[in-house]
């Protein structure tokens, strides 16, 4: 019988141990082992992830046994590809070995991993392991290794790494670690001691099939031998994990680990996987043992691929909005909305909420308000089981909370049936919110101990209303309706008719919580005909009860010069938020949607810049280019010391604002935040010999470059970032423009975007610019301006709003 393996050492030794169980089985079967050099042992100079899924080290032997030359062929089966050629098959696995990873090290300081933060130099060419050791001991840093393990160990020995990643199989198989070994310790080995940390597998989860030697076979061939030496248990951890591997479309560098567990009652699949690349989830499922072996290898086929459909599916939010004003929706439903690849939204009372999500994220509109219904429900429902499927994390964002009144159950019912991972984030809701925005507490001592909330619009379908009016007109506590102003009047007369005092005091709500919020008043048996005559338009909901009475004296919004104004702020995020608190701050209602986004560029070294010889200017002219420039110097793991030769000129308050939050002071800011300021302020400040360093958008004006030149100074303008348009908002945008009353620009690139993305539309709406430049270049592209800023900054901006919206 002849056998094939690999050549090296670890290889062998595993060869040799089939042997072994083969002769014990058949001692009169005389064996021979041959060596073959891999396609993967010969090219060390590639790494594992360029050989792809292609069996790097097990085609060869395949190609011989295939050929008639060997009978067998013994692997590590966490090498052999998901997909075996056409005739052959894996005839046996022997009993699995330890399947943990090992850390090793050769100084002591390094001997146990989570001692290995900031700049440890960690050798693997495992993404897997990459991937895994970076969640434990963050700021490491991840160098390709290849070889067998003596290679390994020597490279270690030459410090060209601080630790490498190891197989405790392998280290136990060669000798260096005994199976009894302790968990921690160290080992002699190419004549250095080496010092090592089991890695336990609840945080490092192994590969596929590691510990596991898999013998291949022709089909049909040698299987009485095969059967005497294979272990039932091992092959099916080896069956799941190889069936979720080759699920997720893997192979033996995929950035995907699993551990399969079996005993007496039941298998545990636990797996991880990044589908991109470079975040891993987790998931562990797991099945009662049938005691029947065919059936529990299909269960274990099963839980593999179980697992792994897990995994990939994505998982869906459900997110209450809130009633309207966007500070009141959750921090977990931001963060959640963060991390959204698709939102799917209804009408919501600020669009600024999805000026949360990432700029790739997918927005979808179900249009869910009165009377307009883009997606009818089920529909929405099939949109999110799609999208999650897809591995997408979806965000369900609905105004208020999501289970009330808001059809969320129904949708989490839906995804339940699905198998579809989901979370509910609850929301502020407009039931008392809407009310304690106009004074009303809906509930308050000696007036309502209780509240009750009722839904005005009932479905359709129903033959008759389920709601007991007899028993609402006796409640003592304050009533609330939502969404049943277009049944104001037949709501009043039926509590009314059923005993309700006609005398108790009623509100009526519009719009709750927003620069647009509206509230009547009156009695119940006048509410109806009081809010017709006030035009009150939805969405809105009634109040009844004695606590109506408490608004005049619990009136606690106190108006401001912006109060009732909705503004529509275009600029990027890092200067809408604060712009967006100055609009708050003063009554207002900021409606974020930047036009723009911001992405860094490939920029040269700043290393380089920084320790160039002479003396020099560093300048920024936005908050951006600040952000971006130490966000490249923390990358290049550039020294802040290494400022202390620079002079640093910035252009405007927000700027210098953003310079200090980084721990930095400016030298220089012009009166003016234009570019002919800061070019004056330069030249009267910069000596003939020092270089003139612009951190800037790429596409920024020539203007500044130009009077620099002028004066002969050496001008060094690096491209920090660059914008683009955020085109997804265009329908969203025109939409909003027929509900705001003013429109701010802070840039020319938002001017340019906005004249692009509202052509055809009449706007209403007074337009302000932040100062003269972006001023220019509205009148370049047409557009009419109604004021300027005469400071040329947010606080500039906002007192140019005031002044316009006042007249």
């Amino acid at each position: 019988m002849k056998i094939g393996t690999r050549k090296s050492r670890l290889a062998m030794v595993q060869t040799e141990m089939a042997a072994e169980a083969i002769k014990t089985a058949f001692p009169s079967v005389p064996i021979e082992i041959n060596g073959y050099e891999t396609k993967g042992d010969q090219q060390l100079n590639r790494s594992l992830a360029a050989f792809g899924s292609k069996g790097a080290f097990t085609k060869e032997l395949e190609t011989a046994m295939l050929e008639g030359r060997i009978d067998l062929a013994v692997h590590s089966a966490k090498d052999l590809p998901v997909e075996l050629p056409e005739g052959l098959t894996v005839g046996a696995v022997l009993q699995r070995g330890d399947s943990r990873d090992v850390w090793v090290s050769l100084r002591k300081e390094f001997s146990e991993i989570e001692a290995c933060r900031g700049k440890v130099i960690v050798g693997t060419g495992s993404l897997r392991r990459a991937l895994q050791i970076r969640q434990m001991c963050n700021g490491v840093e991840i160098r390709d290794i290849r070889g067998n393990v003596p290679t390994r160990l020597k490279k270690l020995s030459e410090e060209l790494f601080d630790g490498i990643i190891l197989a405790a199989a392998g280290l136990k198989r060669l000798g260096y670690l005994s199976d009894a070994c302790d968990e921690t310790g160290c080992f002699e080995a190419e004549g250095q001691t080496f010092f090592y940390e089991i890695l336990p597998k609840e945080q490092f989860f192994p590969a596929a099939g590691q510990g596991i030697i898999a013998v291949e076979t022709r089909q049909h061939d040698c299987e009485d031998c095969m059967q005497a030496i294979h272990d039932e248990q091992t092959w099916q951890m080896f069956l799941a994990e190889r069936a979720f591997l080759k699920a997720i479309g893997g192979g033996c560098n995929e950035a995907a680990a699993v551990d399969a567990a079996v005993d007496e009652e039941k298998m545990t699949v636990r797996a991880r996987y990044a589908a991109d690349g470079a975040h891993m989830k987790e998931i562990s499922v797991s099945g009662t043992r049938y005691g029947d072996r065919m059936k529990d290898r299909q269960m274990a086929v099963d839980l593999g691929c179980r697992a792994a459909q897990k995994l990939q599916s994505g998982k869906v939010y459900l997110i209450g909005a809130g009633p309207g004003d966007t500070g009141l929706i959750t921090m977990k439903g931001i963060e959640a909305l963060k991390e959204a690849d698709v939102v799917v939204y209804d009408h919501l009372a600020s669009a600024s909420l999805l000026n949360e999500t990432k700029d790739a994220a997918e927005w979808i509109d179900a249009g869910k308000f009165a009377g307009n219904h883009r997606m009818k429900q089920s529909e929405i429902e099939q949109l999110l089981i799609e999208k999650a499927m897809a591995g997408h994390v979806v965000a369900r964002l609905k105004g208020g909370d999501p289970f009330i009144f808001g059809r969320g159950g129904e949708e989490a019912l839906a995804l339940t049936a699905a198998g579809i991972d989901y979370e509910v984030i609850p929301g502020v809701s407009s039931v008392y919110s809407a009310p304690a925005y106009a004074g009303i507490p809906i509930t308050h001592r000696g007036k309502a101990s209780s509240f009750h909330v009722i839904t005005g619009h009932e479905d359709p379908a129903k033959g008759e209303s389920s709601l007991d009016y007899d028993i609402l007109a006796r409640e003592e506590g304050t009533l609330v309706f939502l969404m049943g102003l277009s049944r104001l009047r037949q709501i009043s007369d039926q509590l009314i008719e059923k005993g309700k005092d006609a005398r108790t005091p009623a509100a009526v709500i519009a719009s709750g919580t927003t620069a647009r919020q509206r509230c009547v008043t009156a009695d119940l048996s006048r509410i109806a005909e009081t809010a017709e005559e006030a035009s009150i338009q939805p969405p809105a909901i009634l109040v009844v009860g004695d606590v109506v009475n408490l608004k005049e004296a619990v009136d606690w919004q106190q108006p401001g010069p912006l109060s009732g104004r909705k503004i529509l702020v275009t600029a990027t995020e890092i200067i809408a938020r604060p712009l967006a608190e100055y609009i708050r701050r003063l009554g207002g209602e900021p409606v974020v949607m930047s036009l723009i986004g911001v992405k860094g560029q490939e920029m040269s070294s700043i290393k380089a810049v920084l320790t160039s010889p002479g003396k020099r200017w560093l300048v920024f002219t936005s908050r951006n280019g600040v952000r971006f420039f130490f966000e490249q110097m923390k990358k290049e793991q550039v020294d802040i010391r290494s400022l202390g030769d620079s002079r640093i000129a910035v252009m405007g308050a927000g700027t210098r604002k953003e310079l200090e939050n980084w721990g930095c002071y400016a030298d220089l800011v012009p009166e003016q935040s234009c570019s002919e300021s800061l070019a004056k302020a330069l030249c009267a400040h910069a000596e003939p010999d020092e270089a003139i360093c612009l951190f800037r958008a790429e596409e920024a004006s020539d203007v500044l470059t130009k009077r620099l030149w002028e004066k002969q100074y050496r001008v060094v303008d690096i491209p920090t970032y660059r914008t683009e348009i955020m085109w997804k908002k265009r329908e969203l945008l025109g939409e909003m423009l027929e509900d705001v009353d003013a429109v701010t620009f802070c840039s020319a690139s938002a001017v340019s975007a906005f004249v692009q993305m509202t052509e055809g539309h009449d706007l209403v709406a007074k337009t302000i610019c932040i100062g003269p430049v972006t001023a220019q270049a509205a009148k370049k592209e047409g557009l009419h301006i109604d004021k300027v800023a005469e400071q040329y900054d947010l606080e500039g901006l906002t007192e140019a709003l005031c002044a316009i919206l006042s007249q």
